[in-house]
């Protein structure tokens, strides 16, 4: 039996329109994101398959291959997705450098109990890799040198404008807040929540900040 057209196949339906297309595949690329997310969560990189990815999903192993090349391609796209969602979670604009970024961190704590898989992923996933010299282990160092690094402007900037002393180093405040933050996690996740990050947090942000106001 002869091929139908590609113009009767469109005029019969059976041919997807390209915009269709490319919706089913954000979703089935957003569909990999969460399931990889989970399951990286509960089971580590290293315990995570991509049998078990495309079980989860309900794809084939090609199928999703399709999508991220390898595992490693997925758990990078992973974890630039959740702390994109966490950066939009905090206030204003992150690379501002002011003393309202600061006071943001107080919140910190409340954002990561509101996502507790996020937060055992990044707990776990920075352990697995925090000896090796993976994509992974780049990726973290990058996210810490970021993180401090606009932390320490903010604390600079306050203190040029006057709304923090002088007379302290804000190198040693930016460690201290992020030692802070990363010890509260792991007390949080093996505390199965009774001590709270979100509190915590707030307590620490409001004494350091009495502490170095002008």
């Amino acid at each position: 039996m002869p091929k139908k057209s590609d113009a009767s196949q469109k005029d019969s339906g059976q041919v997807p329109i390209p915009g269709m297309r490319q919706r089913r595949g954000r979703k089935r690329r957003a569909e990999i994101l969460r399931a990889g997310r989970n399951l990286f969560a509960q089971y580590g990189f290293r315990g995570t398959s991509l049998a078990m990815l495309a079980q989860e999903v309900g794809m084939t192993d090609a199928g999703l291959l399709y999508h991220f090349p390898t595992k490693n391609d997925l758990l990078l796209a992973v974890l630039e997705e959740t702390d994109e969602a966490q950066e939009t979670r905090m206030a204003g604009d992150l690379d501002t450098a002011n003393a309202d970024y600061i006071a943001s961190w107080a919140e910190f704590g409340q954002v990561l109990e509101d996502d507790p898989v996020l937060t055992a992923l990044d707990v776990l996933m920075s352990a697995e890799h925090l000896q090796t010299s993976s994509d992974f282990n780049q990726y973290f160092r990058r996210r810490y040198d970021s993180f401090r690094n606009r932390l320490v402007r903010s604390f600079e900037a306050g203190r040029a404008a006057g709304v923090f002393r002088t007379d302290f180093d804000p190198q040693t405040e930016a460690v201290l807040m992020l030692a802070t933050l990363d010890g509260l996690r792991l007390q949080w996740l093996l505390s199965d929540g009774r001590i709270s990050m979100a509190n915590a947090m707030r307590y620490f942000i409001r004494h350091m900040e009495a502490r170095i106001r002008a």
